[in-house]
């Protein structure tokens, strides 16, 4: 068997992937999610020999190679800005591995650059404090929109990942001396404990009460837009959507609900509380390792009213002082 071609390699490095050392950390294996992320590379790259008409060596990863490929997922495959920078990231590490290994591989992968949207095409959605009152004041919902509600409202409240908070059960909550509730969990992707704490009267009382039952990710993002509606997120924004028969997101003006995702959760919860919590607060809480991320995360314009009301209430207690 050849074993010097590029998805040879890639396979190679997916079954590998447990001896793996994890980058930045002393932890060794890669995530699911990471081994998902190089399996789907590899039906890409299949896909695109395929195109190419051949089998393509390490050794043949030449400028008119990469440049070839990336016309391909460009214009041809039309994957997001973002998903095109991960895959040149992606392949540029599977040829370094390759190359570490002993392999004969063209230099030139050297200069694979990785790329990601430009923030001022970047567009997020995020609920704000008045519209999240929206959601608690709808009444008389089916029991199946009431259960998503309130793992959305819950999900507002502590700011993870749809993949952790689904996994939530009575168990990882206890109470705080404050009368409100810790919630402990391991994040999936960096597989740090965190504990986050509760205080809304209404998230405690289903959290005690009635708490919601188990769903799956897919039926909960369609659910969510169903409730969106409900509470009246109808004003029309721009805003990108999978085109149902391209399968590739376009940017035009939806109503807002129809925007609505599992990690407008997550962004909301980091965006408004951006300037009245701490910021490492915050990071320890959504699991942000740089702080350049997270405020990439929220945008380039964040509340900066909010951080200037801080820091001029700082200013004051030491005036006090």
């Amino acid at each position: 068997m050849e074993t010097n071609n590029v998805s040879y390699q890639i396979e190679y490095f997916i079954k590998n992937s447990s001896y793996k050392k994890v980058k930045g950390s002393n932890n060794i294996g890669l995530s699911e999610n990471s081994v998902r992320s190089y399996r789907s590379l590899y039906r890409i790259w299949q896909d695109f020999e395929l195109y190419n008409g051949d089998t393509i060596e390490m050794s043949e990863m030449n400028k008119d190679i990469i440049y070839k490929f990336i016309y391909w997922i460009v214009n041809v495959r039309k994957y997001s800005v973002n998903y095109q920078g991960q895959l040149l990231k992606q392949l540029k590490s599977i040829c370094k591995e390759a190359e570490k290994g002993g392999e004969d591989v063209n230099a030139y992968y050297n200069y694979i650059e990785s790329y990601k949207q430009r923030n001022s095409d970047r567009i997020l959605i995020t609920l704000n404090s008045v519209e999240i009152d929206q959601l608690k004041k709808i009444k008389e919902l089916s029991f199946e929109l009431e259960n998503v509600r309130k793992w959305f409202l819950l999900g507002l409240n502590i700011g993870q990942r749809i993949s952790d908070l689904l996994k939530l059960k009575p168990n990882n909550f206890r109470k705080a001396p404050n009368g409100g509730k810790y919630v402990n969990l391991i994040q999936q992707k960096t597989n740090k404990l965190v504990t986050i704490g509760i205080i809304d009267p209404l998230i405690l009382s289903f959290i005690d009460n009635e708490f919601p039952m188990r769903i799956h990710a897919t039926e909960f993002n369609k659910k969510i837009k169903e409730l969106c509606k409900l509470a009246g997120m109808d004003q029309i924004i721009k805003g990108y959507k999978v085109n149902p028969i391209t399968n590739r997101k376009e940017m035009d003006l939806y109503p807002k609900y129809e925007l609505i995702t599992s990690h407008t959760m997550r962004r909301s919860f980091a965006t408004n509380y951006f300037g009245k919590i701490e910021t490492p607060i915050l990071m320890e809480i959504t699991g942000h390792s740089r702080e350049s991320t997270f405020l990439s995360y929220i945008g380039e314009n964040p509340n900066k009213d909010a951080v200037a009301d801080v820091f001029m209430e700082r200013l004051k207690q030491l005036g006090n002082t």
